[in-house]
């Protein structure tokens, strides 16, 4: 890696591939679930950088030799806060967030459909991230 911009980069790009998908119920191991998406954004950040770059093959199997039945309960744990912290959002707000994530809108087709202007989007999105970092965070 180049920088921890990098690393929070593919950290952010986890989560929100993690938040595009639509029933997590459906998910037997989270947290096994967790590391494979992280393994596909490490592998696309790879393909995409210079040879000199390049992600060692190790170091993503070394992430992947780090599971522990601890990270299924903490997987477990994390789901449910972010589930309340989902629920405990303004419904406005929950709705323009999982528009913008787990449909995949952009903010111009979401104001469109739920009549509100661009910047009342870019408001409830920039909430909806304030609250769900605040937990995530805790």
């Amino acid at each position: 890696m180049r920088s921890n911009l990098d690393i929070e980069d593919l950290a952010q790009e986890t989560y929100l591939r993690l938040l595009r998908v639509r029933d997590l119920d459906d998910v037997r191991n989270p947290q096994a679930y967790l590391l494979r998406v992280a393994s596909h954004v490490v592998a696309d950040w790879r393909d995409s950088q210079p040879a000199s770059d390049s992600f060692e093959a190790a170091n993503e199997d070394a992430l992947v030799e780090e599971y522990s039945p601890e990270f299924d309960m903490e997987a477990e744990v994390s789901q449910t806060r972010f589930e309340q912290a989902l629920a405990a959002m303004p419904s406005l707000t929950r709705t323009v967030l999982l528009l913008k994530f787990r449909e995949g809108y952009s903010r111009k087709v979401i104001a469109a459909h739920l009549e509100l202007s661009d910047r009342q989007v870019i408001r409830h999105l920039t909430r909806g991230y304030e609250h769900l970092r605040r937990v995530i965070e805790d």
